[in-house]
């Protein structure tokens, strides 16, 4: 390709032999997208390029699936990179797709489309390239569904907003296929079981053309069928909406093959608002089993009693029983279900909050309808307050996926009693009476109030820390310096003896001979003097005896000859002398 790109002449055959001795000797998915790119490069007859097409299917095969609707080999984004622009460049040099399966070409680059944000960047470089080739492939044209509320991913319509707005882009992103373009058509939609993704049809087979919006936008009202405005969304929950797009006559690029509009699931939710029907709060006398109380809340309202803190009491024996149910804001009809239901009851002093989970019942009186119940008796539930009377502040928190927004209401307050002492979490609390935390851990009761503070939101005001003095090591302790002084004396002494012993005998400097291994051994021993004053002042002692090693072993060897000469030297005048006396 390098070649290629210098455009320089190729020798096609010899190219052509070489990458299919590769490919037999390895047929892994980088190794064939690698050559799917090259022989893609070489101007070859459609005839020559037939069989690197069946090698599509067979790399194809190799793909593992991902929730059946992504494909992706091992080595992840990088290799599947790879492949996806190997084959849009071969079907880019063969004229046509020639019966490969879409399907698989679809999933493949659904994956590298949900990875557009790589950290990698190996993998980045090699996604963007493979995105601009099939954007740019005059034979495919995959197309990207989005929307200004994300309804691709999950977003919803609700009653005010129930017509669902699509916009048809290229893969680069470069281009709108807007109404004239493209025609958009809604086939059935279908409910999701949650738990068994099981699909029911709702409403008719095919729900109409998607009509223009802004020249670039199709819109499709769910609550219209055939035309008609119904004036009613399906019930909320999840659903998949079959669509279907394809080329205008008129339109110049309807030669391309398009790619993710044919029969496609597009997920999407019905949302609504939530309302509270028929609370009622109940407090019974556990001992008598008698009704001390029977209230009727009005939702999104603060009930409060006749008592100076407008508080309702719960004493020791009683049991508080609250019971509620949800419709649907615009059609009170239809029963709702919500996922997170809580009763925070939070302190009004010390603002520690327990929240408790409701418990789900069947409704009385309405078919195929939940009700949500809340039961408190304060001396079975005293552990899980810590023993912490007074008035509590009762919300409901209600949220669910299905709803556009949560519900919190201040029902009540309650006046708690418990019999025991406070714990010292509480102790402290009330004597500070600044923590803010809102501990939510769960017991057996259903939410319990952890021991501590919230390691979220904190303890509330602290005070400063003690500083951190950073200690070094204390210096080692020197000798005093009359005892350092008379050790460098001792030292020096004996130099100072040889110098003097030197003076008083005479140095016989005038016999010393001027051969090799006199003046190295002479200079080894200087440098071995040397050596012992440079460690006095620098070096440590494993470095220095790595230099004595080196300089040692010469000096021996040199001292060895000069003691041999001086004895031999001292043998020969010795003879002569004998010699010279005998004549």
């Amino acid at each position: 390709m390098a070649i290629k790109e210098a455009n320089l002449e190729v020798d096609t055959s010899t190219v052509t032999g070489l990458v299919n001795k590769i490919k037999a000797k390895d047929s892994s998915p980088t190794t064939v997208a690698l050559v799917l790119q090259i022989v893609s490069t070489l101007n070859l007859s459609k005839a020559a390029l037939k069989p690197y097409m069946d090698d599509v299917h067979s790399v194809l095969d190799q793909a593992d699936e991902l929730d059946g609707n992504m494909l992706f080999f091992e080595k992840g984004l990088y290799t599947t990179s790879l492949v996806a622009k190997g084959i849009s460049d071969l079907i880019n040099a063969y004229g046509g797709t020639d019966e490969l399966p879409e399907n698989k070409i679809i999933k493949l680059i659904n994956f590298i489309y949900a990875r557009l944000r790589s950290t990698n960047l190996r993998a980045a470089a090699h996604l963007i390239s493979a995105f601009r080739a099939l954007a740019t492939n005059p034979h495919l044209a995959p197309i990207v569904i989005k929307s200004d509320r994300l309804i691709a991913d999950g977003g919803g319509v609700h009653y005010g907003q129930p017509k669902l707005k699509l916009k048809l882009v290229s893969l680069w992103g470069d281009a709108v296929y807007g109404p004239d373009t493209m025609t958009l058509k809604a086939g059935g939609l279908f409910a999701v079981q949650q738990l068994t993704k099981v699909l029911t049809l709702v409403g008719p087979t095919e729900r109409g053309a998607f009509t223009a919006e802004s020249g670039t936008s199709f819109q499709l009202s769910l609550s219209q069928l055939d035309g008609k405005d119904v004036n009613k969304l399906p019930v909320p929950g999840h659903y998949v909406l079959e669509l279907s797009a394809q080329w205008t006559n008129t339109d110049a690029n309807r030669q391309k093959q398009l790619l993710g509009v044919k029969g496609v699931q597009l997920p999407l939710r019905v949302l609504t608002e939530a309302e509270v029907v028929d609370p009622v709060l109940i407090v019974m006398d556990v001992v008598s089993d008698r009704q001390v109380a029977d209230i009727k809340l009005n939702p999104g309202q603060r009930y409060t009693t006749s008592t100076a803190d407008g508080a309702i009491d719960l004493d020791l024996g009683h049991q508080m029983v609250l019971t509620l149910r949800l419709v649907d804001k615009h059609d009170r009809k239809v029963p709702l279900t919500a996922h997170q239901m809580f009763l925070q009851l939070t302190h009004l002093k010390t603002q520690q909050a327990i929240t408790y989970l409701f418990t789900e019942i069947a409704a009385l009186g309405v078919e195929n309808a939940k009700a949500y119940q809340f039961r408190l008796e304060p001396e079975h539930s005293a552990a899980d307050f810590d023993y912490l009377g007074g008035v509590y502040k009762m919300e409901l928190i209600m949220g669910d996926t299905l709803l556009i927004k949560p519900v919190i209401w201040h029902m009540a307050d309650v006046n708690l009693h418990f019999t025991g002492e406070p714990g010292s979490d509480t102790a402290r609390r009330l004597a500070e009476m600044n923590d803010v935390s809102r501990q939510r851990t769960p017991t057996v009761a259903a939410m319990k109030r952890s021991a501590g503070p919230s390691s979220l939101i904190g303890s509330g005001p602290t005070k400063a820390k003690p500083e951190i003095e950073h200690m070094f090591r204390a210096p080692e302790r020197r000798a005093p310096s009359p005892i350092a002084w008379a050790f460098t004396i001792a030292c020096v002494v004996p130099l100072l003896g040889l110098l003097v012993a030197w003076t008083i005998l005479g140095v016989n400097v005038w016999n010393f001979r001027f051969r090799l291994s006199n003046i190295l051994f002479h200079a080894g021993l200087i440098a071995i003097f040397a050596l012992y004053f440079i460690y006095w002042c620098y070096l440590d002692m494993f470095t220095t005896l790595g230099y004595l090693v080196v300089l040692g072993i010469p000096t021996f060897l040199t001292g060895n000859c000069v003691l041999r000469a001086q004895i031999a030297a001292r043998h020969a005048a010795s003879t002569a002398s004998a010699e010279s006396k005998k004549k």
